[in-house]
């Protein structure tokens, strides 16, 4: 029975790991936009109607955060479902001809960009609690 959920996870991992961007000739991953401009951000995310956020947990997470901080953002549905060139994730970003995956680690690297929000004292501990919500360990 263990080892099925192991051979199970194996797989999906396999395959998942499959549908990574492609390579270019030098070794590294291929551009989504290759005339990007300085301080845009590119969000890659799992297919959407243009007029409603995808429910996914993360997506909404992210795409929030950039309308709050008031930056320059572009939506890319990914209907390939190809995920991040290294770790093969969605959502992930183009930044100024970089990739950048996961939802923290692109909150994190661009938190310099847009409008300064102000700190709360209990921002951390709200934002725990709505994790632990929406996001059941």
């Amino acid at each position: 029975m263990i080892f099925n959920h192991f051979f199970l996870i194996f797989l999906i991992k396999e395959i998942f790991g499959l549908l990574k961007l492609p390579q270019s000739e030098d070794g590294k991953p291929r551009l989504l936009v290759e005339n990007w401009k300085n301080d845009v951000v590119y969000l890659v995310q799992y297919p959407r109607i243009e007029s409603l956020p995808h429910l996914s947990i993360k997506c909404l997470l992210l795409e929030s955060w950039l309308k709050i901080k008031n930056v320059r953002f572009f939506r890319i549905n990914n209907h390939f479902l190809l995920g991040s060139p290294h770790y093969g994730t969605i959502p992930f970003v183009q930044f100024n001809g970089n990739f950048i995956e996961g939802s923290e680690n692109i909150m994190k690297n661009l938190d310099h960009l847009g409008m300064k929000l102000e700190r709360n004292s209990n921002e951390n501990q709200i934002i725990g609690i709505v994790n632990e919500i929406l996001i059941p360990a």
